[in-house]
C-alpha cells in the first residue's frame, strides 16, 4: 500500500477540497466499510484511520474534522500478490457499497 493511500495530511488536503458535508457521507460510508471488513473472514488486514486498532487513529482523530475520509485498505487472506486494495467510498447508501464489496470478496 502507497503511504498516500491513507496519509493523514493527504486525507486533511482531501477534506478540504471536498467540503464538509460530502466528507462527512463519504466518511461515514467509508467507517460502515472498514468495520464490516474488519469483521469478514477473508479480510486479512484492514486500514483506515477512524479504527481504533488502526495505528494512525490518534492523529487522524485529533487532525481530521467530520469524519476519517473516503478510502480504506484493505488484503485479501489467500491473496497471492498480498497487495492492499483501496476501497474508495461514494454517496451511496453504505449497505448497497457493503453489498457490492460481498460480491467482490466472493470472486476474490
Amino acid at each position: 500500500m502507497g503511504e498516500k493511500d491513507l496519509d493523514i495530511d493527504a486525507l486533511l488536503a482531501l477534506s478540504s477540497q471536498m467540503g464538509r458535508e460530502r466528507w462527512r457521507v463519504l466518511s461515514d460510508a467509508a467507517q460502515v466499510v472498514a468495520n464490516y471488513l474488519v469483521c469478514h473472514p477473508r479480510a486479512e488486514a484492514v486500514r483506515y484511520p477512524g479504527l481504533k486498532t488502526d495505528p494512525d487513529f490518534p492523529r487522524a482523530a485529533n487532525t481530521l474534522v467530520g469524519g476519517f475520509g473516503p478510502r480504506v485498505a484493505y488484503r485479501v487472506t489467500g491473496d497471492a500478490a498480498g497487495e492492499w486494495r483501496i476501497w474508495k467510498a461514494d454517496e451511496r447508501d453504505a449497505r448497497e457499497q457493503v453489498m457490492e464489496l460481498e460480491v467482490l470478496l466472493g470472486r476474490s
